[in-house]
């Protein structure tokens, strides 16, 4: 196991560019980053008639983990009170004895990048552990995500999709439930890669996942999960959802499928994609994206950071731009118009 002075190192760097990517975020899209990164954690640890996300008749408080310690969403509340024209001046987010946690929210993909645009979608993770939620319960999770999104769709600009997942299925590769949005069930590995390289953690615990790398190298991350299960959950902040090495190429030829379905109605979007994936499979013996990204955040340490869609763009012009003198300029003006930037230079 990692000793713990590392991993609580590489937590603090982990939480240091997690704020680095809520504040692009913000500064993309004020208003909408405001009520996801905020508001929408705490309307789904509550459960009140005067509040988006009603559920009559729960059979458990549900919360988000780690909400009661969000210092932003506890100085918000009476904000959020007043938004919904609510009386009441104490905290709805009492203890509760029999509370079923969501591990996590986490978002995928384009959010707080550079990718991000006036036309990105927000993806969004609902992380639960199957025993803690019977068929009932989970049902009413749905339900109440449901509420919550039909409130979004009328109050802000930026789409927003939830995904119930739970968090043994994620830890297997088993992404079937988010199939009909990724191509979950063919993508496998390729969807966790994308994951674990692009997420923000909204609120809730941090992927174990992501503070599990040494300079030293030589980590293993089963000894590690092992240790953090055999301490219980409740003495730390991480979340097992399981560790990735290698992607099978039958994964990348799923991908790839799903990339020609996508180019029909966002075509630059899977032009990026495909070219990812053709860097990765013609350098089968080069980590992956997200081992590369994970090292580049961890070990630099401190700011200034990057965000994933810069890093892979960089390492996708550098594949190509002694390859193919064409198809390099062809792509960049792909990058540039999907990230909404003008290309200023030749370089």
């Amino acid at each position: 196991m990692l000793p713990a002075k590392i991993i609580m190192d590489n937590r603090k760097t982990f939480l240091a560019y997690n704020e680095f990517r809520k504040d692009i975020f913000s500064r993309l899209a004020p208003r909408d980053s405001e009520v996801i990164l905020y508001l929408l954690p705490w309307l789904l640890s509550i459960n009140h008639p005067a509040f988006p996300g009603y559920v009559k008749n729960l059979a458990h408080p549900v919360q988000v983990k780690n909400i009661n310690t969000e210092k932003k969403i506890i100085q918000s509340q009476p904000a959020f009170h007043r938004r919904f024209s609510f009386r009441g001046e104490a905290s709805l987010l009492k203890p509760f004895s029999s509370v079923r946690w969501i591990q996590g929210l986490y978002t995928i993909g384009s959010a707080g990048s550079i990718g991000q645009t006036s036309r990105s979608d927000c993806d969004i993770w609902i992380c639960i552990r199957r025993d803690d939620f019977n068929d009932g319960l989970r049902e009413q999770l749905q339900e109440k995500a449901r509420l919550i999104k039909d409130w979004l769709d009328t109050q802000i600009r930026m789409p927003v999709f939830f995904f119930l997942c739970n968090v043994e299925d994620i830890r297997e590769g088993n992404f079937g439930q988010v199939e009909l949005e990724s191509s979950g069930s063919a993508q496998k590995n390729v969807l966790k890669e994308e994951f674990y390289r692009t997420l923000i953690l909204i609120c809730g615990m941090i992927p174990l996942w992501w503070v599990c790398w040494s300079p030293e190298g030589d980590i293993s991350y089963e000894e590690t999960a092992s240790g953090f299960a055999r301490d219980g959950e409740s003495d730390h902040d991480f979340l097992d959802l399981g560790n990735i090495e290698t992607v099978a190429p039958r994964e990348y030829f799923g991908a790839t499928l799903w990339q020609f379905n996508k180019s029909l109605t966002q075509p630059l979007k899977s032009i990026i994609k495909m070219i990812l994936l053709r860097m990765v499979v013609t350098s089968p013996a080069d980590e992956l994206l997200c081992h590369s990204f994970r090292k580049h955040i961890l070990a630099g340490g401190k700011q200034p950071f990057v965000d994933p869609a810069f890093f892979v763009t960089r390492l996708a012009f550098d594949y190509l731009r002694d390859k193919d003198e064409k198809l390099f300029a062809f792509v960049r003006k792909c990058f540039y118009l999907s990230y909404d930037m003008k290309l200023l230079t030749k370089n």
